[in-house]
């Protein structure tokens, strides 16, 4: 029973960041070198009202969804839906995804669309930050839907399934 939960808790991060897009042979690329974490937290709780159409920009209504494009010195890395929630303007956006990154030094850029409006029309809003990924380690970076933040890199606290095996045993798995 408690290792179906361990498991089960394990499975629903990977189903949650199952909704994000990363190249499958790009991020294997990555894991087979030195490589750290990005985690992107979007906290935008300013998602105001955009026309429901091009056609008609006096009718507005609460945004679908907004799109989120992340980029590492130009190269997209990430790219992902989130969807406003509320009863009325302005809304709210609190999503993230994780992903990883190559070492060194990078610019970040995040351009995020359909959340914003500008001259009567759903806009794109674009922000970057120079980040230092180092390696095993994880880089938070904060969005709130018009500007960038970070922390200081982090020890990265995922759990792996030789962590689950380690627990439920008593022991590290024997090694083959």
């Amino acid at each position: 029973m408690r290792l179906g939960f361990l498991l089960a808790a394990m499975l629903l991060p990977t189903a949650a960041c199952a909704a994000t897009s990363f190249e499958g042979e790009q991020r294997d690329y990555i894991l087979s070198r030195p490589h750290g974490w990005v985690e992107l937290e979007i906290a935008d709780e300013a998602v105001p009202m955009v026309p429901s159409s091009d056609e008609a920009p006096n009718d507005v209504v609460r945004p679908d969804s907004c799109d989120v494009e992340v980029r590492l010195d130009r190269e997209p890395f990430a790219w992902t839906t989130v969807y406003p929630s509320g009863d009325r303007a302005p809304y709210i956006v609190e999503s993230g995804l994780r992903f990883p990154a190559p070492v060194g030094p990078s610019l970040l850029s995040v351009d995020y669309s359909k959340c914003d409006v500008e001259a009567g029309k759903q806009s794109s809003t674009k922000a970057q930050l120079y980040i230092a990924v180092p390696e095993s380690k994880v880089v938070e970076v904060y969005f709130d839907g018009s500007a960038l933040a970070a922390d200081p890199p982090r020890e990265d606290s995922v759990v792996t399934l030789d962590d689950i095996y380690q627990a439920v045993a008593g022991r590290k798995k024997a090694e083959r």
